[in-house]
């Protein structure tokens, strides 16, 4: 699950890359904790657990529009001709 919401780098700093795989943890421990809290049913013999109404990269890709809009990505880059 750690390379579903991996942050791919080319930077050869090892303080960098255990960030980076720190952030992908807690992004999936904060996606249990969601599941866990907000989208399982309690009931005799265990919660049961809906995955497939909110998955991990239904998540991050609510995350990811949301760094686009803060941010203001463009997406198309203009060359001007002469």
């Amino acid at each position: 699950m750690k390379n579903t919401c991996r942050i791919r780098t080319t930077s050869k700093k090892p303080t960098w890359r255990l960030l980076f795989v720190g952030i992908s943890f807690l992004l999936i421990n904060i996606w249990v904790n969601i599941l866990w809290s907000k989208v399982s049913k309690p009931r005799k013999g265990g919660r049961l657990i809906y995955n497939n109404l909110f998955s991990l990269k239904q998540m991050l890709s609510f995350l990811n529009h949301g760094v686009e809009d803060i941010f203001q990505v463009e997406r198309n880059v203009y060359i001007p001709t002469q």
